[in-house]
């Protein structure tokens, strides 16, 4: 059994950007962590999760409890064991174990046994371990692979600025006893994995810093350790846009805020971003949203005053060179868009969605009466002048239905008719690979789409760029997405 364990370290929460150290964006934390967390447990499922210390950056502050309190709700969320030791910014004990679950000193899983250590620093922002007998007894009685897990980094000396004082000692304790793995943070800059008699040290990079890595660290049942670093933010060459990002007007947003969209577009390396919001949100009060007003009724049945001069003032006090206004268009019953003539107008992007079929509400279910209904929609919107038909499956994962694949092709069809891009859509959804790479194979251009209602969402396409290596292996993001410009 191969074991995975994931690293974050050094997050260094905050309430506002470090002026002293402004590659620091503790501000962002609990955004970073969310995004980590969702990532975890949707795509890289990890045997343990390692936090490895200064979740905060101020302990001394007001706040520094409540703070930590925020980050525990968000590790909890984690669908797997999670570790939590602190670190020197952190809150000392027991105040730190006031709040979080305190790991016992042994943990097995598999043929793995986990040592924590929370060791006192020293000056220099250094450590120095007294638990030498921990370091032993973790041998005792045990046949599998030790790890040991800390703070302060544990390296030979002069490899590293910070490290143990007792570091040779502790070295050749690990030695001895057969160690295989040391994880360690508080380094911000990481240093590469090290084997260092016959010990591979792992110094983890901060987390809080661009591009906001973690480390992916697996262990073979033989004790052959595999390292990787992923990062949080994009790989800034590949120059993407998020097609399909929420406002606070969505009814379903969580915490949206432009200038917050903004900012994480840049530091997650986004090139351009469009700002779509529900047009049937906007028209329609929440209860008529909900009563599908919009879509047996049409625009004509909005609510008045409509919320749709609110969202194009909104788009307009806080837009960058980096922002493209856009709107993700509902249809009635009728295939026609939900907005009024003028409004489309002001628009420069249009994603079209398909978010309602009378024939998935009724008791008794016909499929040749779903499909047609499906086909119908989706040719009145690409018929419209959308440029993109986002999520287009999903409307059958979200009634609880398997999805058509008889239907792909069809709707391959009518894209390909109507010179319109698909979006690849993760929210809430699974986009079927079959489906895009037919779409691919039939030169439909593609467009990625956050869907994000949730500020950790904004460009997140991870999933994204998994997909196009699964289906479209060795071709370049590029060479597949639809150019979008301002």
């Amino acid at each position: 059994m191969t074991v995975k364990i994931a690293v974050i370290t050094d997050l260094h929460f905050a309430n506002e950007p470090n002026r002293l150290i402004p590659q620091r964006c503790g501000e962002f934390a609990d955004i970073l962590l969310t995004r980590a967390v969702h990532r975890f447990n949707r795509f890289i499922k990890p045997d343990i999760v390692l936090i490895a210390g200064d979740l905060i950056n101020d302990p001394s502050s007001s706040d520094a409890a409540e703070k930590t309190a925020q980050l525990y709700k968000i590790i909890k969320m984690l669908k797997m064991p999670f570790i939590v030791i602190p670190g020197n910014h952190d809150l000392k004990n027991p105040e730190f174990y006031n709040i979080f679950p305190k790991p016992q000193t042994f943990i097995d899983i598999g043929k793995l046994r986990l040592v924590t250590f929370d060791d006192p620093e020293t000056p220099g922002f250094n450590a120095r371990r007294d638990s030498i007998e921990t370091m032993r007894a973790a041998r005792a009685g045990w046949t599998g692979h030790l790890v040991a897990l800390q703070h302060v980094p544990l390296n030979p000396p002069e490899r590293c600025p910070f490290n143990y004082e007792n570091a040779a000692e502790l070295l050749d304790i690990m030695a001895d006893c057969g160690y295989s793995l040391s994880i360690s943070g508080h380094f911000h800059a990481g240093l590469p994995p090290l084997e260092y008699q016959g010990v591979t040290l792992v110094t983890a990079a901060a987390t809080c810093e661009k591009p906001f890595p973690y480390q992916i660290i697996e262990i073979a049942d033989d004790g052959k350790v595999s390292c990787q670093t992923e990062t949080l933010a994009l790989p800034a060459s590949l120059k993407l846009t998020d097609s399909h990002i929420h406002t606070p007007l969505a009814y379903c947003n969580e915490n949206m805020s432009l200038p917050k969209i903004n900012r994480l577009a840049e530091l997650f390396g986004l090139t351009q971003t469009v700002i779509s919001e529900h047009s049937a949100h906007l028209y329609f009060d929440l209860e008529s949203y909900q009563n599908y007003d919009y879509f047996n009724q049409g625009v004509a049945a909005q609510t008045k005053p409509s919320r749709i001069a609110e969202y194009f003032t909104l788009y307009r006090q806080n837009a960058t060179d980096h922002n493209i206004l856009g709107m993700e268009v509902d249809f009635d019953r009728h295939g026609n868009p939900v907005i009024d003539k003028n409004d489309w107008q002001q628009l420069k992007f249009r994603n079209g969605a398909i978010h309602h079929l009378a024939s998935l509400t009724k008791d008794r279910v016909s499929p040749p009466e779903i499909d047609s209904e499906f086909l119908f929609l989706v040719e009145a919107a690409l018929k419209s002048g959308i440029d993109v038909l986002v999520h287009p499956f999903r409307i059958f994962r979200r009634r609880n239905q398997p999805t058509p694949e008889k239907l792909f092709m069809p709707v391959v069809s009518l894209l390909k008719k109507y010179k319109t891009a698909v979006e690849i859509n993760f929210h809430t959804n699974e986009p079927p690979p079959a489906f895009f790479k037919m779409c691919i194979d039939h030169g439909i251009k593609l467009t990625f789409g956050s869907d994000s209602h949730n500020l950790y969402e904004v460009g997140e396409f991870y999933p994204h760029l998994k997909l196009l290596e699964q289906i479209a292996p060795g071709i370049e993001p590029a060479n597949l997405l639809m150019e979008i410009k301002k």
